[in-house]
């Protein structure tokens, strides 16, 4: 982490929240913008359906995209965002409940009022420091976290299960299937899914970024790729991730160079050859590094709970 260390924020300047009234607290304003950029690649492992559009009938499609010559399966931000939002809140609570006690009666203590995701939220906490919030006709926090739309290494044809693929529809029941009648084409729902092996790049930025965040943030990843990605999580959209390099700064480049005539190693290589830099030189590629930053969280988490 000492590699970060001019970019990284103490958290009183960023997560404390002020008092205003007796029961009013808002997050600090943050003037300082210094950035962490984390990059990594996720791989899926059970059937991903990452879904941002209506389907037709029965049949569910998967997003796609043509781009740099291939037709490609999209991963949009938005699903990658709430999804990671929501396991960092898990992740959160449950250190509160190791720290202290029962985490609701703890928020409403430290923060003023409960917190509950998609809303109402409190606006003054960690998630919503770091994620963005809103409270209706009053105001609110930006987000400090930048997610990106991405797409599939390999092309369409290879990575998704379709009508014209060897392995074909998925096939499931329809909610209001009656068990009465006899069965028909019309009483399954036939879905297009991304096979288990995909890759998907990805960039994340942090602006004024606090140690807690980062690790944070790793933690939580690893938490959502239990939970699962897109439509029917419950089952499906399961991941693993592997974080290529944190590093001080913007990146000098986009999901765009790290798609384009690449395979996975490629992309590695070229981060830690330097042919894709950061604003800085302050670069961590070492995987057990990375690990190690993310196994700071229990204390760092533990400084900012005392600090309430």
């Amino acid at each position: 982490m000492e590699i970060l260390q001019n970019v990284l924020q103490p958290i009183e300047k960023v997560l404390i929240p002020e008092k205003k009234k007796k029961d009013e607290r808002v997050l600090p304003p943050v003037f300082n913008r210094g950035v962490v950029t984390i990059v990594g690649i996720k791989t899926v492992t059970t059937r991903f359906i990452p879904v941002s559009h209506e389907g037709f009938s029965n049949e569910t499609y998967v997003d796609k995209i043509d781009l740099l010559g291939k037709k490609r399966a999209e991963f949009i931000s938005r699903k990658l965002k709430g999804i990671e939002r929501r396991a960092h809140m898990s992740l959160f609570r449950e250190m509160v409940e190791e720290n202290n006690g029962v985490w609701k009666d703890e928020f409403e203590s430290k923060f003023g009022k409960p917190c509950t995701i998609p809303a109402p939220l409190c606006v003054t906490c960690w998630n919503c420091s770091l994620f963005g919030a809103l409270e209706a006709g009053k105001g609110g926090t930006f987000s400090r976290i930048r997610y990106f739309d991405t797409w599939s290494l390999q092309s369409a044809d290879e990575c998704i299960a379709s009508t014209t693929s060897e392995e074909g529809l998925g096939i499931g029941n329809t909610v209001n299937e009656n068990l009465k009648e006899e069965r028909g084409s019309e009483s399954y729902h036939l879905y297009e899914y991304v096979k288990a092996g995909t890759k998907f790049p990805f960039i994340t930025i942090i602006e004024s970024p606090t140690a807690l965040d980062i690790t944070g943030y790793l933690a939580a990843v690893q938490r959502a790729d239990v939970h699962g990605y897109g439509k029917y999580s419950a089952n499906h959209g399961k991941f693993q991730t592997e974080f290529i390099a944190v590093a001080e700064g913007m990146p000098e480049f986009s999901i765009l160079d790290l798609l384009e005539n690449n395979t996975e190693e490629e992309i590695k290589n070229k981060i830690n050859t330097g042919k894709y830099k950061f604003e800085s030189n302050s670069v961590i590629t070492d995987n057990e590094e990375i690990k190690s930053i993310k196994n700071k969280l229990p204390e760092l988490f533990k400084e900012y709970w005392n600090s309430l």
